[in-house]
C-alpha cells in the first residue's frame, strides 16, 4: 500500500493513501483511529490557532468531526459545544437542513441542526472545526446551518486542508479557514497514484 507523509502540527504522520475511483486516490486521515494523543495534540494546536478570535462555542459535524470539536472545546476552556448530525434521529425531526455531498460519501447527505442549539448559538462567536476540507461542501453546509442559528462565524479550523476544490466551494468563506497540515490528491494509473500537482 503506498503512503503519504503529511506534517501536521510539526509532526510527521503518515497517511495511506487510497483510491476513490480509478482515476483519483486521497491520502486517508481517520482521526478516530489516530488514538487519545494524535487527538488532545491537534486539538491544543487549533486552539492556539482560534483562541484568539475568542469564540465562546465551537461546532462541527458528525461523524468525524466530534472528536476534533470535543478536543478544541477542551483546550480553549469551554465546556459546550454542537454537533451538526449526519443521520436522522427522533429529536431531529424539526432541525435545520442543509444538503452536503462529501468526498468519501457515496451518496448527498444531509446536515441537521438540532433547534435546541439555536439557543446555544445565536448571537454568539462561533469556530467551527472539523478533520479535512477537500471540497468544501460539508464545511459550507456546516456554516450555512451556523449562520441560520444566528451565530457570527469568528473562523474555521481542520486539520487538513485537501487540494484546492473547498476554496472554490467557499468563496470569501475560504479566509476563515486554518488548517494544520495540506495534503493533495492524487492521480491514479498503473496502480501507481502520484501527487495531482495543481492540488499541491
Amino acid at each position: 500500500m503506498q503512503t503519504y507523509t503529511v506534517d501536521i502540527a510539526g509532526e510527521p504522520v503518515t497517511l495511506p493513501i487510497v483510491p476513490i475511483n480509478q482515476r483519483l486516490a486521497i491520502s486517508l486521515l481517520m482521526v478516530i483511529d489516530m488514538g487519545v494523543h494524535f487527538g488532545e495534540r491537534v486539538g491544543k494546536a487549533l486552539a492556539a490557532r482560534l483562541g484568539p478570535l475568542k469564540p465562546n462555542i465551537v461546532v462541527g459535524a458528525a461523524t468525524l468531526g466530534i472528536p476534533v470539536v470535543i478536543e478544541v472545546s477542551r483546550a480553549l476552556g469551554l465546556d459546550q459545544y454542537v454537533i451538526a448530525q449526519k443521520s436522522p434521529k427522533i429529536h431531529l425531526a424539526d432541525a435545520l437542513v442543509q444538503e452536503v455531498q462529501s468526498v468519501t460519501t457515496a451518496s448527498k447527505q444531509r446536515l441537521m441542526l438540532d433547534r435546541r442549539s439555536v439557543p446555544l448559538l445565536a448571537g454568539r462567536r462561533v469556530v467551527v472545526v472539523d478533520d479535512v476540507v477537500a471540497t468544501g461542501s460539508s464545511l459550507a453546509a456546516t456554516l450555512a446551518l451556523v449562520r441560520a442559528a444566528g451565530a457570527n462565524i469568528a473562523g474555521a479550523g481542520v486539520i487538513l486542508t485537501e487540494g484546492h476544490d473547498w476554496e472554490k466551494t467557499l468563496g470569501a468563506d475560504a479566509r476563515l479557514v486554518q488548517g494544520l497540515g495540506h495534503i493533495p490528491q492524487f492521480a491514479l494509473a498503473d496502480g501507481k497514484a502520484t501527487p495531482m500537482p495543481e492540488t499541491l
